[in-house]
């Protein structure tokens, strides 16, 4: 009798279990999917992080875009600092000249992010260019960043953004290199002798500080409309721009524990057949870099230059043109494809 109760309960029990685990199981997933923390990301820099002069700062500057490409998951702040260095001049100490001299280095110090991104180094090429302390105060800073976390990924800019300012008709580093129309008023002060150098020790940097090096200034070089009128500081335009190269760096560097998601767009031909229409309906940003368009035959139209889609937006590939138009800052445009019959969207492989 008690032998068969005993069964009673244990197959009550077996029952109870394989009905109500799963759901237990369930409702611990979605606690703690509710409960997870953003990823912070912590954008520290000179006045291009801080937005300088951008009509409407708070919402184009930099940071704010790339958090709008990042999505919910993410959680990013800006700890831009107009006119900052990298290294520690002693000559321009009453200035506070150095990143590391100001709150907003504390501030992204004791936020303790998970992710840091820096564009300093422009305003370290002046008159008070010195590469030993250019180099020793960019690793003070990155320490403090990561503190006892000694793996928290640092992205940098190897390559700084384009400087356009420079003695009229004469090619500087960067500079003045495209039509006069394309001048501006002001001057380098010098600096553009002292960028390669910068570079090549922000490379080094990249390999004793283990950090993620980036290119700034392939993506803007070509697009001095999407500078202010001081021919150094991006408008909201190139704000947006830096976003979507700054996203691109992100989703194809592996870090781990941090996963940034690269959904799919829809793929519609137009009305009149005469483009592709990618749309995306997610509330992450979509980088098409390395997937494409396949049409009838060999035609492909392979996406590349941190082509990047924001949540809610569409992009559009017009067929049939003269020669392929890649940079997504002008209208895209395949010469192979001809119609959007039968045109395949194909991802990127991983």
């Amino acid at each position: 009798m008690a032998n068969s109760q005993a069964m009673k309960f244990s197959d009550f029990f077996a029952r109870i279990s394989r009905k109500t685990l799963p759901l237990l199981a369930f409702l611990a997933g979605t606690a703690s999917s509710f409960g997870a923390e953003p990823t912070k990301v912590a954008c520290v820099g000179d006045s291009i992080t801080f937005g300088y002069l951008i009509p409407g700062r708070e919402k184009s500057h930099y940071p704010k875009m790339l958090g709008e490409l990042l999505g919910k998951d993410f959680e990013v702040r800006n700890f831009g600092n107009p006119g900052k260095t990298c290294g520690d001049y002693p000559g321009e100490k009453g200035r506070k000249r150095w990143y590391g001299d100001n709150v907003e280095h504390k501030a992204a110090s004791e936020w303790q992010a998970d992710i840091y991104i820096c564009n300093l180094g422009i305003n370290d090429t002046g008159a008070w260019w010195n590469p030993k302390l250019f180099s020793e105060g960019y690793a003070r800073l990155i320490k403090d960043w990561r503190g006892n976390r000694k793996e928290v990924p640092v992205f940098i800019w190897t390559q700084l953004a384009p400087d356009f300012r420079g003695p009229d008709g004469k090619a500087t580093f960067p500079g003045n290199v495209f039509k006069p129309e394309f001048s501006f008023p002001a001057r380098d002060n010098g600096s553009a002798a002292n960028r390669p150098t910068a570079q090549k020790l922000l490379e080094k940097l990249t390999k004793t500080e283990k950090l993620h090096g980036f290119d700034a200034y392939t993506p803007l070089c070509a697009h001095p409309e999407m500078m202010l009128p001081d021919g150094l500081h991006p408008n909201a335009a190139g704000a947006r721009r830096i976003a979507e190269f700054t996203f691109a760096k992100l989703v194809t560097t592996k870090l781990p524990g941090i996963k940034i998601k690269n959904p799919q767009p829809s793929c519609v031909p137009s009305k009149d057949k005469a483009s592709i229409v990618l749309k995306n309906p997610h509330d992450t940003a979509i980088l098409l870099d390395g997937a494409s368009l396949r049409g009838n035959g060999a035609a492909v139209f392979v996406f590349e230059n941190a082509t990047v889609i924001a949540p809610g937006k569409e992009i559009t590939v017009a067929l049939g043109g003269e020669k392929d138009q890649l940079d997504p800052a002008f209208p895209l445009v395949s010469s192979k494809i001809k119609s959007a019959n039968g045109v395949k969207f194909v991802p990127a492989r991983k």
